[in-house]
């Protein structure tokens, strides 16, 4: 009995504590949180977060998406800047009835956007946020609110979180606010509120400062004044549009700094193609402020075509910004200066070259043994039309980007009217070099007389057709020196292609100075009239490569024309030995229904369909991301019918067995991005991984993200495709 008199007390005062505790926890007021559950993916954590616990009728405070990323992740500004996607929130408003008629009795208003960070990944550029980030926006209550009343706010935020793959998350949120009662002081939570506040104090903000915007020398020209900033003493400018695709985010920010001012030379998107149009915009910089560097931000309302005065415009030593990211930047001007004149020397070794160069080699074989000052003076000659010829044609390339084209190395054999015309030119090179005919004096200044001829002007034109033959190809080095030239101001582009002409023109001119090597060439002599028709073979070699470039641009269409030209032209030629005025007649209708079957290979390109690779091979940014998303590694060859070193590389490495056996074994998939023809969409993937021509060959690895993929040199074996793919695979198996 003791003992279950003992239990009996026992349970008695346990059962009593039990109801103590409940009545507690039922009786204790709630605390009103300002904040919903987290919601956590393990790569980000969401709340929903307020200013104040409680709220009156009539007052403003503020709401906020909190996003607690972990290391390494980062998610995205209002403008993503490169691939990505900046956070959306959509919130519905619970309990409505019980709180009047009015249906905007709660109203929120759009995002404080913090300062971004600039981020670089691989060559793509983006403006995001790393660790933490808080998305304030201002909320509104009604002055119709009832006193006592729940509003419960729902939201549903989306935001994209990248670190070598990007992830889509969403994330479903819920908090409550509650009115207070007339006369009740609301209640301000002192954690969010503080760092809300924060936040909206060092979001970027108008401060009176004026920004024009301009297209000038194919970049987009802004100048910013004006307000009370210091401008001679900030440093790390950067130019942020509030919209994606006005700007390349990749590409260079060039700084100049004006007596009064600042002006941003940026490389325009495909969101300028109409034209320059106002938009809002973020002069991000660093400021010294109470003896230390500190980033801030200032908004402007850019105006297109206004005219505002910085002063004196000289180039900015503060602000070290050439901004940007990506290969496209990578190097600077030096840099670029060496790769082009290596670029150049090299360019002598292209297939595309040959044919010219061989005329040069006619050249000097001729003069071998006259006088050195003969053979010098025809050095400098060739030197002068490769170099005119390389301004000419960098200011045709700034001409066209300032009229807001998309181009890039090799872009006028884009041009099937060009191709023909050269395609043509070679055929009657190869001729005259046959000896099939001789044009004297009245037509002396035809291409053909003029590069075959071994005076002066022989010299002189060599070089020019050389280049135009050359920018086909790229070298070895090219790559990056062009990539970096097409994204720079005009004058730097002109100093790129100065040196490449350079580089190409040396090795000619070299050989002039070098009696030594020319006294060994033999005497004059019959064994040149047939080196002269030997020569004539790499001229029609050039003929049918033209020709079959048309093919792929103009399809039969435009194969039937050019060949029909070449007939004509053959038959102009025939009757050129002939004095009697009908002969002279027929030889005149023959050369302008030449020209004219030439001129109308623009039409024959119309005619022709837009590609004739089937659908599931043809490059597109949502083909790849759509193989990925399967599963396989993709492999893009960014490629043209009239670049030669494309093909050494598909007949070489890519169509190889021994490669498609790799593809088959990895379930490599392969697009075919085709140059041939001008395409936009394809030139902006160029520019987007720091290229300006092709080859260019990309591999990505699987999964749906936007990672930066691997870029192979522009020369390939087997070697470096296997060991691209394996890569990827390793990758993708992690």
């Amino acid at each position: 009995m003791f003992f279950i008199g003992s239990a009996m007390g026992l349970w008695m005062r346990n059962f009593l504590f039990i109801c103590l505790a409940l009545v507690v926890v039922l009786f204790a007021p709630s605390p009103q949180a300002a904040e919903s559950v987290p919601v956590k993916s393990g790569r980000a954590v969401a709340q929903l977060v307020t200013s104040h616990d409680t709220a009156a009728p009539g007052q403003d405070l503020h709401i906020a998406l909190s996003l607690r990323l972990e290391e390494h992740w980062h998610t995205y500004w209002r403008n993503a800047g490169g691939p990505g996607m900046p956070a959306e929130i959509r919130f519905e408003i619970l309990e409505q009835e019980k709180l009047g008629d009015d249906p905007g009795i709660v109203t929120i208003g759009d995002i404080i956007w913090p300062l971004p960070e600039i981020i670089s990944t691989g060559p793509i550029v983006s403006y995001a946020f790393e660790d933490r980030l808080l998305l304030p926006m201002p909320l509104h209550i009604s002055k119709d609110a009832k006193p006592g009343q729940v509003i419960i706010i729902k939201a549903q935020a989306s935001y994209l979180v990248c670190y070598e793959v990007c992830l889509p998350e969403m994330a479903e949120l819920e908090l409550s606010l509650v009115i207070t009662e007339m006369g009740a002081e609301p209640v301000k939570d002192g954690r969010w509120d503080a760092n809300i506040s924060r936040t909206i104090k060092n979001a970027p903000k108008p401060e009176n400062l004026l920004a024009s915007a301009v297209l000038a020398d194919g970049s987009l020209q802004v100048d910013i004044a004006g307000g009370e900033l210091d401008f001679g003493t900030i440093r790390n400018l950067y130019f942020l549009p509030y919209e994606q695709d006005l700007i390349e985010a990749s590409a260079a920010q060039i700084t100049l700094r004006g007596d009064t001012g600042l002006r941003f030379k940026l490389e325009p998107s495909f969101g300028l193609a109409d034209g320059v149009k106002n938009f809002p915009a973020v002069l991000a910089f660093q400021e010294k402020i109470d003896g230390s560097w500190q980033r801030r931000g200032i908004v402007v309302d850019v105006q297109a075509g206004a005219r505002i005065d910085i002063g004196r415009v000289k180039a900015d030593t503060k602000s070290g910004t050439k901004s940007g990211g990506g290969a496209g930047n990578a190097i600077g001007l030096w840099a670029a200066l060496v790769g082009a004149f290596i670029g150049g020397l090299i360019l002598n070794l292209m297939p595309c070259v040959f044919p010219v160069l061989s005329l040069k080699a006619l050249g000097f074989a001729r003069a071998a043994h006259e006088d050195r000052s003969v053979i010098r003076k025809h050095g400098w000659l060739y030197t002068a039309g490769v170099m005119l010829s390389f301004l000419t044609l960098a200011v045709v390339i700034l001409a066209l980007k300032a009229g807001g084209a998309g181009i890039g190395w090799g872009f006028q054999l884009q041009n099937p009217v060009l191709v023909g015309a050269l395609a043509l030119l070679f055929f009657v090179i190869a001729l005259n070099l046959f000896g099939v005919f001789q044009i004297g004096g009245s037509v002396q200044n035809t291409g053909s007389d003029l590069a075959t001829s071994g005076g002066a002007k022989g010299a002189f034109f060599t070089g020019v057709l050389a280049v135009v033959v050359a920018t086909p190809c790229t070298a070895p080095f090219m790559a990056g020196a062009l990539g970096f030239a097409f994204a720079q101001p005009a004058l730097m582009l002109i100093f790129v292609f100065i040196a490449l002409g350079a580089g190409f023109a040396l090795p000619f001119l070299a050989l002039s100075y070098a009696p030594g090597l020319l006294a060994r060439l033999p005497k004059p002599g019959p064994w040149m009239d047939t080196f002269k028709q030997f020569l004539a073979f790499p001229m029609l070699a050039a003929a049918v490569w033209l020709v079959w470039v048309l093919s792929a641009q103009t399809g039969t269409n435009g194969v039937w024309r050019i060949l029909g030209a070449m007939l004509l032209v053959g038959f102009a030629v025939w009757l050129w030995k002939y004095k009697s005025m009908m002969a002279k007649i027929a030889l005149a209708m023959s050369v302008l229904l030449a020209g004219y079957f030439v001129k109308d290979l623009g039409e024959a390109a119309r005619e022709q369909e837009l590609s004739t690779l089937p659908q599931t091979s043809v490059w597109s940014p949502e083909r790849v991301a759509e193989l990925r998303a399967d599963g396989h590694i993709v492999f893009v060859d960014f490629t043209a019918a009239w670049c030669i070193t494309c093909k050494v590389n598909e007949v070489g490495a890519i169509n190889k067995p021994q490669t498609q056996e790799l593809f088959a074994k990895y379930g490599v998939k392969t697009l075919v991005a085709d140059w041939t023809s001008r395409d936009d969409a394809i030139t902006k993937e160029l520019a987007r991984q720091g290229r300006s021509g092709v080859p260019l060959y990309l591999v990505y690895e699987p999964g749906r993200d936007d990672t930066s993929p691997q870029i192979l040199p522009q020369i390939l074996n087997y070697e470096i495709i296997e060991k691209a793919v394996e890569k990827a695979n390793l990758e993708n198996a992690k």
